[in-house]
């Protein structure tokens, strides 16, 4: 998996300024149904989506989705992506955050969604996300299909003395099918890729 990206990022906080603030059991009776899951030893009664019947919640944590109900994401939900009629938005999500994309919705190096388009394109993601005013000579190699190695030098503005001078690498996984790397997105389609790399990135 790729190394996650800054930027673009919503927190799971429920919020008041969508004006949807569906009521949660209204959510569920349109998105989704219990159902029985095995984890480990134990059959436990969970929430499932109704487009996919992928995992949602446990039965009795219903408030873990209220981040969803506000938003209004009852179409094609699934574990990580829906969409919200009301807004006209797909929004992607994992534990950490959330975000919605709609048509004019961009794509920057850096922002979360982002996947570079072409190796070099991978490469400077990859020293643009390790940089900082604490290092130099900045460098990113292949190591394998799939595996950069990026290392850099410690400056003397590094606080840690005893690192100043010295090298460090680090590696860096990425996925080898390719995204676009900057771009805008003019159809709902679009938005809906947006939304998918966007899940990708913070999982």
């Amino acid at each position: 998996m790729a190394q996650p990206r800054t930027g673009s990022v919503c927190y799971l906080a429920s919020n008041t300024e969508y004006g949807i603030n569906m009521n949660i059991n209204d959510f569920l009776e349109k998105t989704a149904y219990q159902g029985d899951m095995v984890i480990g030893d134990e059959t436990c009664k969970v929430w499932k989506s109704k487009f996919d019947d992928s995992y949602m919640t446990h039965v009795g944590l219903e408030d873990e989705l209220r981040f969803l109900a506000d938003r209004g994401i009852t179409a094609e939900l699934t574990h990580g992506v829906g969409f919200s009629p009301t807004e006209k938005k797909w929004y992607g999500w994992s534990h950490r955050a959330i975000y919605g994309f709609g048509i004019g919705s961009t794509c920057r190096r850096g922002d979360c969604h982002y996947r570079a388009a072409n190796l070099n394109d991978e490469i400077e993601a990859a020293i643009l996300f390790w940089s900082d005013e604490n290092k130099t000579n900045m460098k990113a190699e292949q190591v394998k299909d799939g595996e950069l190695s990026v290392s850099w030098e410690y400056n003397n503005k590094m606080p840690n003395e005893k690192l100043r001078g010295t090298i460090k690498s680090v590696s860096w996984e990425y996925d080898t099918t390719f995204g676009k790397g900057e771009w805008k997105a003019k159809t709902l389609e679009d938005a809906k890729l947006m939304a998918i790399d966007f899940s990708a990135g913070v999982s």
